[in-house]
């Protein structure tokens, strides 16, 4: 009786594991921010028990840094520690959010949390609280092997010890010029890489490895580059043999960053405005697979947010396309507090008190918001634009989808997380 239970035992932990297996990935990024937000709508403040983790299969925690100590650790002296030691960004990471995030596998017993390092904060030397203090540190850490060899050594540590599967690199970017990059960079990040994928695989319990990559050839790296984009996306090639997950950024092609200033679609599909462009996903997606990385390591970046620009001119309740120019970014959401950037439910909040207008584009198979008045326009996802999105997943045999982020979608009201349960539901439609 006994050795019937046991093997009763082992068949189902190998059903669970091969079912696990078996599923698309659709992840998450959390944003450790998030808890700072104003609620609005009449919503919760957000907290990790208001995550719904029985439609992911990954979250990522966005995020730890190295080398420094944060103003939310210590408000008066946030500063450089002198080595490359993983630190916790907020002053209640360890003590909350890291508890909480782990606490959603009681849910689902075989969901992955990873540990995010890095962001575009801690890559941008013009950020007042972080970044000016912390651009070049990627750059530096990977340029030699004992720098690398302790980067990698905290980072497995820390994971291991706050409960994480997986380590993700968010360095935005390698060799950017304009955000304490080199040259030297591609083939240090493929050291850093080769190294830390090779000591995650030795280490017990083993670590997954992921890189949230670009999805064009960044502005700020080498000419070369840009006059032949292949030269990049070969280099991303390289990098995907030491990574389990390669999680690229399919979104952000437009926003109020533009230049020249015309309205465009955040995450384009198949096409984007102006027919000349090669700046949508599809595009994206082809260039990885066409440069060595592997269809089945690709997870495909999706948004729970939308980007906004102000002052657009030409609208009309007939022509409320992309391509019109504008002079600003869009006000500020009530709770994202970010120029230029609305959650989805801050759009959804709008569209239902009627101060935008809802609206779709065929041409990038996207969503857009206007108000002829106020005249602000954003461009955004819904339910139905994720769903042609997975559909382009399935088409290409990618490994799944990542939303970021979780706390932008709508988390309280109605159909809880509409855009991530519409991404679960399509790329595991058996589970």
């Amino acid at each position: 009786m006994k050795r019937l239970l046991l093997l009763a035992l082992v068949l189902s932990q190998l059903n669970c594991d091969l079912n696990a297996s078996a599923q698309k990935v659709c992840a998450g990024y959390f944003e450790n921010w998030a808890q700072y937000r104003v609620p609005s709508g009449g919503r919760s403040k957000f907290t990790t028990d208001l995550i719904d983790p029985t439609i992911m299969t990954d979250i990522y925690f966005a995020f730890a840094c190295f080398g420094f100590v944060t103003k939310s650790i210590e408000p008066d002296n946030p500063h450089l520690t002198g080595d490359y030691s993983v630190q916790p960004f907020e002053w209640n990471d360890q003590s909350v959010l890291y508890p909480g995030i782990q606490a959603l596998k009681t849910q689902n017993p075989n969901l992955r949390t990873h540990l995010s390092i890095g962001g575009w904060s801690f890559n941008d030397p013009s950020d007042q609280n972080t970044g000016q203090y912390t651009y070049h540190l990627f750059s530096e850490m990977v340029a030699s092997s004992s720098s690398r060899e302790q980067f990698i050594n905290s980072a497995i540590d820390y994971a291991h010890k706050y409960g994480f599967d997986g380590i993700d690199l968010d360095w935005e970017y390698p060799g950017d010029l304009s955000r304490g990059g080199s040259e030297a960079d591609f083939e240090n990040f493929l050291d850093l890489l080769r190294e830390l994928s090779a000591a995650c695989k030795s280490t017990s319990p083993e670590l997954l490895v992921s890189y949230a990559s670009a999805a064009i050839v960044p502005t700020g790296v080498s000419q070369k580059y840009h006059d032949d984009p292949s030269l990049y996306f070969e280099w991303l090639g390289k990098c995907s043999e030491y990574l389990d997950h390669v999680n690229v950024m399919c979104y952000d092609y437009h926003g109020a960053f533009d230049n020249p200033k015309l309205t465009g679609a955040n995450a384009p599909l198949k096409s984007d405005t102006n027919p000349s462009s090669t700046m949508y996903i599809a595009e994206t997606i082809d260039n990885y697979i066409a440069n060595g990385v592997p269809a089945n390591k690709i997870v495909m970046g999706m948004p729970t947010y939308g980007h906004s620009f102000g002052g657009v001119s030409g609208m009309s309740d007939a022509d409320y396309s992309p391509g019109k120019a504008f002079t600003q970014a869009g006000a500020a959401g009530p709770s994202t507090a970010s120029p230029g950037l609305l959650a989805y439910y801050e759009i959804a909040d709008m569209i239902a008190n009627k101060t935008l207008t809802f609206g779709t584009d065929s041409l990038t198979s996207t969503a857009i918001g206007y108000n002829l008045k106020t005249q602000e326009w954003v461009s955004f996802d819904t339910p139905d634009t994720i769903a042609l999105k997975v559909d382009l997943i399935n088409e290409k045999g990618l490994l799944g989808g990542m939303f970021w982020a979780i706390d932008d979608d709508e988390y309280q009201w109605g159909d809880k997380y509409p855009n991530i349960r519409k991404g679960w539901e399509l790329l595991n439609p058996s589970h």
